[in-house]
């Protein structure tokens, strides 16, 4: 019940609307302990009906969603699936009659650099195919309804985290398809559906202890997962102010992560050679001009001083012989 206790402590006073959910519906993936477990239970403790879904099960949790005042449901599809995203999102409208927000949360599989094939198949299974599967069911419901939030989960192991690849690997394939489909749906007329990625940082109940106790109580006091739902909380409510972002969120902190390139070095003559790269090489890495473009093309394009246009733009022109407007 931590979550909906720390939500009756921190209710805003003043002019601040509170954020509740009274008579949505959102479904939680992962929510047996842990990360999505705190997302029901705050979900829950303001006024969501909640899809707790977690192939092993997540009674407990959707006990504790009730006891805080919420509505819930357990869940045990495997989202790795598209039948089985179908079939959670059948679940929410048969019960409630209504879909409004899918937090994709869960995680598993081995998370190594080099594994075995199955290995690799399984942990990109369940973070990235089981993501694009669930907004893939749950944007049937949205576009009907055109409203709908989309809160996906990368991680901080994309930044390069060793022993890492394969789990980073599905992380950064979420964030990617985070990104890319945020810009999809803004360009679709009167479509009000939100897509934003978090990059949780919390201690569950699976990570292993250090034998400093001091320095642990820390942890688990300032990372818990009970702080990083607040942000899930808001990127899945109505007033979620935006979409295509990617959060960095816990202790307390919540921080915009940024996909940028940087000014780096221009061949005079557009044609490098090796020689010229190396003989520039403090400049390719510099980090200055820092910008965040959608795809690199639009970027060296605008670089140059010629239209922004992406990869697609030009297969648009291409196709249409119409330029694209800029």
């Amino acid at each position: 019940m931590a979550a909906g206790l720390a939500m009756q402590q921190t209710m805003t006073g003043g002019n601040v609307e509170v954020l509740r959910f009274d008579g949505e519906v959102v479904v939680v993936t992962g929510a047996h302990h842990g990360l999505g477990r705190a997302y029901a239970e705050l979900l829950g403790a303001r006024g969501a009906r909640v899809v707790v879904n977690d192939i092993q099960g997540a009674a407990d949790t959707v006990a504790s969603v009730k006891a805080l005042g919420g509505e819930a449901i357990d869940d045990t599809t495997d989202i790795t699936t598209r039948a089985g995203t179908d079939g959670i999102v059948a679940a929410a409208l048969e019960r409630w009659g209504r879909l409004d927000a899918v937090v994709n949360n869960a995680a598993g599989g081995p998370a190594g650099t080099f594994l075995d094939d199955a290995s690799i198949h399984q942990t990109l299974a369940v973070h990235f195919v089981g993501t694009a599967n669930l907004v893939g069911s749950a944007m049937n419901v949205f576009r009907e309804r055109g409203y709908g939030r989309i809160v996906t989960t990368t991680s901080g192991s994309v930044l390069g985290i060793p022993g890492t690849g394969t789990y980073a690997a599905g992380k950064g394939a979420v964030l990617a398809y985070s990104k890319v489909l945020a810009n999809e749906l803004r360009a679709e007329p009167g479509l009000d559906v939100k897509v934003n990625a978090i990059m949780p940082v919390a201690l569950t109940p699976i990570m292993p202890r250090v034998p400093d106790q001091e320095f642990q109580a820390m942890l688990d006091r300032a990372f818990s997962a009970e702080r990083v739902a607040p942000a899930v909380a808001l990127l899945a409510h109505r007033s979620c102010p935006s979409s295509g972002e990617v959060l960095q969120v816990g202790g307390g902190r919540i921080a915009r992560v940024v996909l940028a390139t940087t000014e780096g070095w221009m061949a005079p003559d557009d044609e490098p050679t090796p020689e010229e790269v190396l003989e520039n090489w403090s400049t390719v890495v510099a980090g200055g001009d820092q910008r965040e473009p959608v795809g690199s093309l639009a970027d060296l394009l605008e670089r140059r001083g010629a239209p922004a246009y992406s990869a697609s733009d030009l297969v648009s022109w291409a196709m249409t012989g119409s330029p694209p407007e800029r």
